[in-house]
């Protein structure tokens, strides 16, 4: 449908959305009450070990991340970001794992980490499996895509993108003869770094080394990217967090 027809035709569809097409304001009020469902659950989760009386933080927390879980997997929308989703339920369920195998008498570190290994292990091996097929990616111009985009964005008013570089500064860098070649090795480099990440989660390197890896890798990521891929990083390191103390090959 194309503006004209909406007007004359469905005037109560007032706003496009990607994703859901001409929508109007009534049609989000399910998913606000669903985000701030998720965002009670993570506060409540934050403040867990803080404020509940020791014999029962475990219980509560446990509680609290069955009930995540629910979320996720109620929540449809996130299907649009199964990197996140994937990545938020992952950790959510090792932490249930972890958390509720001690109250039948079971161990919970051993099989949380080799839950948190694998998932941590096909996340990221996956990613710089697929990285690496990808000339596109590969030559640098998926980064400058990524970069030019958010700097455009950002001066344009989006919150989600920081406002650096500037639109001036971005055309010169476009301009200039080693910009692209450093993506490229930029590319490489996140691709590769990737697939250690993935072996690291397996145990096949130090935890101490994967996480220090992965923190600055994940903070260079944000840099280029769209603030909204925050959640995404922090699961992904919570799960290495994990993976790395009883990972499945060590």
């Amino acid at each position: 449908m194309d503006s004209r027809t909406i007007r004359l035709h469905h005037p109560d569809l007032r706003v496009y959305r990607p994703g859901a097409g001409w929508t109007h304001p009534g049609r989000l009020r399910s998913r606000w009450a669903l985000a701030r469902l998720g965002l009670l659950l993570a506060v409540a989760m934050a403040l867990a070990p803080v404020i509940v009386p020791a014999p029962w933080t475990q219980n509560t927390t446990l509680a609290l991340c069955c009930a995540c879980v629910a979320w996720l997997v109620r929540d449809g929308a996130l299907d649009t970001a199964r990197y996140t989703s994937v990545c938020m339920t992952l950790l959510a369920s090792v932490l249930v794992l972890r958390l509720g195998l001690p109250l039948v008498g079971v161990a919970g570190t051993v099989p949380a980490g080799a839950a948190a290994s694998l998932g941590a292990a096909q996340l990221y091996l996956v990613a710089g499996i697929r990285k690496l097929g990808s000339p596109h990616f590969m030559s640098g111009r998926v980064l400058a895509d990524n970069i030019a985009y958010g700097a455009y964005q950002a001066r344009a008013g989006s919150p989600d993108f920081f406002r650096v570089p500037s639109p001036q500064v971005m055309a010169g860098l476009l301009e200039g003869p080693w910009f692209l070649p450093l993506l490229r090795a930029a590319a490489i480099g996140a691709a590769l770094v990737e697939l250690t990440l993935g072996l690291g989660a397996l145990g096949l390197l130090p935890g101490v080394v994967v996480v220090g890896l992965a923190v600055p890798t994940h903070l260079a990521f944000l840099a280029v990217s769209p603030r909204r891929i925050v959640p995404f990083t922090v699961a992904s390191v919570g799960l290495l967090l994990i993976a790395v103390q009883a990972p499945v090959l060590r």
